[in-house]
């Protein structure tokens, strides 16, 4: 399974196998899964499911649009689980009985991303509400650690910024949002920050030419890198290496 989600039972029996677990749901039931594979099976005919993935972003953005409600919220402290078995809450099944309803395209997915967002926080302020929290934060914290991990990786690389989004694993638009939500800025002024402060290191404790500079730290140009440099540091790389 690539990403997290919920499996909604709208009818019948559903089997799922994680290891050596085996998790029998009924309809009514939510069953959250973490990304992994897993084995599912139906149990009798007619069975009905419908999958919610969860998608990084929304979770960010879910997170802190409503950061002040979930912060009361005793943090959960125990280990994060793999599966989470749910039996919501009425208002929570018409939830998922209108997500049913709707399809993907158009004005019908903005519909689908509120009724989730709605049907996520009953589930939060549920009886294993502080459990799902507890998974959906670490969600988040694992592509963030992992944008980190990426962007330190390979800011002097010459990519274009889809390049850059398509090399993590995203569309070009979700590689912007979840960049933002970490970083605070757009990706490429972080990119032209982080080249300028290698730049600097370089400057002033090697003996490298400074178009060799301009050239190892991702600058096109020697000219360009002293514009960007004076613009950061009020001086030229030259006045710069000369104290």
């Amino acid at each position: 399974m690539g990403q997290e989600g919920f499996y909604a039972i709208l009818a019948g029996e559903l089997a799922l196998r994680e290891k050596d677990d085996i998790i029998h749901l009924r309809a009514g039931e939510l069953l959250f899964v973490k990304r992994g594979t897993y084995l599912v099976a139906t149990q009798a005919q007619g069975c009905q499911v419908l999958w919610l993935p969860l998608d990084v972003n929304f979770v960010q953005a879910f997170v802190q649009r409503h950061g002040t409600d979930l912060a009361r919220l005793e943090r959960h402290e125990e280990a994060c689980v793999n599966t989470l078995r749910l039996q919501p809450c009425a208002m929570a099944q018409e939830c998922v009985a209108r997500l049913a309803a709707l399809g993907g395209e158009g004005a019908a997915s903005m519909l689908a991303m509120l009724r989730l967002e709605e049907l996520l926080l009953l589930l939060v302020f549920g009886p294993q509400g502080r459990t799902l929290l507890a998974a959906l934060r670490q969600q988040g914290n694992r592509h963030v650690d992992r944008l980190h991990a990426f962007m330190e990786q390979h800011y002097l690389r010459e990519w274009r910024l889809d390049q850059y989004a398509e090399a993590f694993g995203l569309g070009l638009t979700a590689f912007k949002c979840l960049f933002a939500s970490f970083y605070k800025c757009p990706p490429r002024a972080w990119i032209t920050e982080r080249r300028i402060v290698h730049a600097h290191h370089l400057l002033l404790n090697t003996r490298m030419s400074i178009v060799d500079i301009a050239m190892e730290s991702g600058f096109s140009s020697q000219s360009y890198f002293s514009q960007s440099y004076r613009r950061r540091f009020g001086r030229t790389p030259s006045d710069a290496r000369r104290g």
